[in-house]
């Protein structure tokens, strides 16, 4: 390696160490709040973690937790599909507390959505070195991410992946297709084990938009990108097969579609909400956007509205627009090709479903996963890469790069420090018996166990999903998946009281999550109850132990399908290190 080489790697790696640096400045003090209180959605993602510990600490790793004792009585868990037992945040939990597991996995993934677009940026779209360490840098502090980790919302984590997924696509012909194949599965499947499911396809979205960006750079790439994504899809899906067979098994009893989609009836409101969303701060955008809604049933909370990359894209696509103006009058006229109609066809589709009025309502809802969701304003994460990217592509020239790199990197972490933070600093969820609760797991002072049905009206105010910490398991739990207003939730026959009390229907006061999964196979309805004759199950269950249960045959199949898949790629990784190691060595001898 030549000098300069070495040099300007260690400058990369310099600017990264001082962007992290300032991101834990800006983002540190919220993990917790100088008054010990954190996001309100971390009541659910904190307990998560604490309960897959449990299920960790008695089973171990590779045998899925299941279900869990810890909320509504007795509910499924690796079937729904916001569980994150096989993430990163939960990996880190298994060894330290859960306020700082999560905020390490912050950190981690804040640093895998800059490096993923440093060399999306550097490879791909041929970008200079600075230029691409600014697109890292917007991309790194886009408030989408931030804002939602601020909060809790960690099963949108793994969208700070996308970049790594375009690289991988875009790769060059020559490389290893193999080796990129089992990357872009491990990626894609990532996404559904760290609870993203609601950001699937536009997460998709974006991914696609990146890849035709780089074709129209360097024609070729979208075929094979195009290959490689379906064979890392269908690997994905492969190694998925037991989550997504048993999540498909739950969500058919709670259909989503019920919920109104919101929408802007003016298309200029749309896009006056749109460029404020990703140029402006999400409290601003809140104030303004509020009042026009329409068939908004809950109010967007200002996190819901903040995507952000700052202002500065924004100045420097005008200051680029005004520039190159004077200049179109010489431009020959633009090539049609795929990746460009396909880039085309892409960019409307967040703003279209943004739009309402009553008969383009009635089609979206009618359209399946997309008439399932509540939030159409999410859809914006697609403009974020393509923006922060874009911005270093307009200054990437010579005489304006040099100035440019220095502001980006002080005005980006600059402004999202400066950002208006009372929203974020006036939440209310008190960690700490979490916290004391998991220490005295780790200490052996107490033995975790269900014991309890605890029942205390309402859901809403969500702190009573503490109640596993005192050996009860909340009746009125909250899970989104049963409805935000536990619509779908179905509390008979259980009551609050000891789990071996009798039911008025005879059996125990204990639900069989079992029957949520597979109620023909264990002869019983969903919601039912443990039976007498089931006590041992129950109370193996209770002290957050397995306890046997029939499966279909669908999910025996998929449980084999992603046991041989995962098998496979572990010798495949196994044998590739092995031939590297020997590359290597010969290389070393010569």
């Amino acid at each position: 390696m030549s000098k300069k080489l070495y040099v300007g790697r260690l400058a990369v790696v310099g600017v990264f160490v001082f962007l992290m640096f300032a991101y834990h400045l800006t983002f540190g003090s919220y993990f917790p709040l100088p008054n010990g209180l954190m996001g309100h959605d971390y009541v659910l993602t904190l307990s998560s973690f604490v309960d897959g510990f449990l299920w960790f600490r008695n089973n171990g790793f590779l045998t899925p937790p299941w279900f869990t004792p810890s909320f509504c009585g007795g509910q499924a868990y690796f079937a729904d599909p916001q569980s994150i037992f096989y993430s990163v945040p939960q990996f880190i939990a298994f060894f330290v507390e859960p306020v700082t597991a999560s905020y390490l996995a912050m950190l981690i993934f804040a640093g895998l959505g800059f490096w993923g677009t440093y060399f999306l940026a550097r490879g791909p779209l041929q970008l200079s070195t600075m230029a691409s360490l600014v697109a890292a840098c917007l991309f790194m502090f886009n408030g989408f991410y931030s804002h939602r980790m601020i909060i809790g919302h960690y099963g949108f984590q793994p969208w700070m992946l996308v970049p790594w997924v375009a690289w991988l696509l875009c790769l060059p012909k020559s490389s290893k297709s193999a080796g990129i194949v089992v990357g872009v599965g491990l990626l894609l499947a990532y996404w559904l084990q760290g609870g993203m499911a609601t950001l699937i396809i536009p997460a998709a979205l974006s991914v696609v938009a990146l890849v035709c960006w780089a074709d129209l750079i360097r024609p070729g790439r979208l075929l094979p990108a195009i290959f490689r994504g379906l064979a890392g899809g269908l690997l994905a899906l492969m190694i998925c097969a037991s989550k997504l067979t048993a999540s498909i098994a739950l969500i058919r009893h709670f259909p989503r579609n019920f919920y109104p989609l919101p929408g802007l009836d003016d298309p200029w409101d749309i896009l006056i909400f749109a460029s404020q969303a990703l140029f402006d701060s999400g409290q601003r955008t809140y104030d303004r956007v509020t009042p026009l809604w329409k068939n908004m049933q809950w109010q967007a909370l200002p996190h819901e509205l903040t995507y952000g990359v700052t202002f500065l894209p924004a100045i420097v696509i005008l200051i680029g627009f005004f520039f190159y103006l004077p200049r179109l009058r010489e431009c020959k006229p633009p090539k049609f090709s795929a990746s460009g109609l396909l880039l085309l066809a892409i960019l409307p589709i967040p703003l279209s479903l943004l739009y309402y009025s009553p008969e383009w309502n009635d089609i979206i809802k009618s359209l399946p996963v997309v008439g399932s969701t509540t939030s159409p304003y999410r859809w914006l994460i697609v403009y974020i890469p393509l923006l922060s990217l874009f911005t270093a592509k307009i200054i990437d020239r010579p005489q304006i790069l040099p100035v440019a790199f220095v502001i980006s990197m002080l005005a980006v972490p600059g402004l999202s420090a400066l950002e208006k933070s009372d929203f974020y600093t006036s939440q209310n969820f008190n960690p700490s018996p979490l916290q004391q609760f998991y220490r005295a797991i780790r200490e052996g002072k107490i033995e975790p166990r269900i014991t309890n049905i605890a029942s205390d009206g309402s859901p809403q105010g969500r702190d009573h999903q503490l109640h596993f910490v005192k050996g009860a398991s909340a009746l009125r739990c909250y899970n989104p998946l049963f409805g935000y207003r536990l619509e779908k939730f179905v509390q008979e026959p259980l009551a609050a009281g000891p789990i071996e009390q009798p039911t008025k229907l005879g059996g125990l006061n204990f639900r069989n999550p079992a029957c949520l999964l597979f109620p023909e196979e264990n002869h019983c309805k969903p919601w039912d109850s443990f039976r007498m004759e089931h006590l041992e199950k129950m109370q193996s269950f209770a002290g957050y132990r397995g306890f046997e249960f029939e499966k279909s045959t669908y999910q025996h199949l998929a449980d084999a399908v992603t046991m041989i898949t995962l098998a496979a790629i572990f010798l495949f990784v196994l044998f590739a290190g092995c031939s590297a190691i020997r590359t290597i060595n010969r290389s070393t001898i010569l």
